[in-house]
């Protein structure tokens, strides 16, 4: 039996991996002997095989990254931006909260303080954001933001500033777990 050279030219990758019956190859021997349009397309394979060209890694041509760093640095100056932005907000509204009903809320507030703290500080938001805290709170105790007395301002600056630092080391654990994770 003759085999036709679309027929052929669909089994001549599996010719190649030698991944047919001999009678089949055999079958293949001739029709490519026989048909020169076949044997090029045999040639095309070459030495190599498809699969052998699969398991070979591309290589991708070097850029210049100059451009991506210079947008990867803008965006991360308006993202500390942001969360400059964010600690002020909920320091306020945390501080708000202060003189009513709503107080617990802080316990989830300030945390988050924390967070953001860490994300813009690092380390040294253990220190910074009680700091700031103080600072935020005591401006808005002078513009009448809560309804709390100068001497209740200290003292709920240092409670909130245990639920910041909470939020630090929190912000630290997700940080080297992530980073942990990433190196696997």
């Amino acid at each position: 039996m003759k085999l036709d050279c679309w027929v052929v030219r669909d089994l001549l990758p599996l010719y190649v991996e030698n991944m047919v019956s001999e009678q089949t190859a055999e079958q293949i021997k001739q029709h490519l002997a026989e048909c020169p349009a076949c044997q090029r397309e045999y040639d095309s394979f070459g030495s190599t095989s498809r699969l052998d060209v699969l398991d070979t890694p591309a290589e991708f041509p070097q850029t210049d990254a100059k451009p991506f760093r210079k947008v990867l640095r803008k965006l991360n100056r308006q993202m500390h931006g942001l969360a400059y932005g964010l600690i002020i907000f909920f320091i306020l509204w945390g501080f708000s909260l202060t003189g009513g009903e709503d107080l617990m809320y802080n316990s989830v507030i300030m945390p988050i303080v924390g967070l953001f703290g860490y994300y813009v500080f690092k380390w040294k938001a253990l220190y910074k954001m009680p700091l700031l805290l103080l600072i935020i709170n005591f401006l808005a105790y002078h513009l009448r933001f809560a309804q709390i007395d100068l001497v209740s301002v200290f003292p709920w600056t240092a409670i909130y500033s245990i639920f910041v630092v909470v939020g630090v080391l929190i912000a630290f654990l997700l940080h080297f777990a992530f980073r942990k994770e990433r190196k696997e």
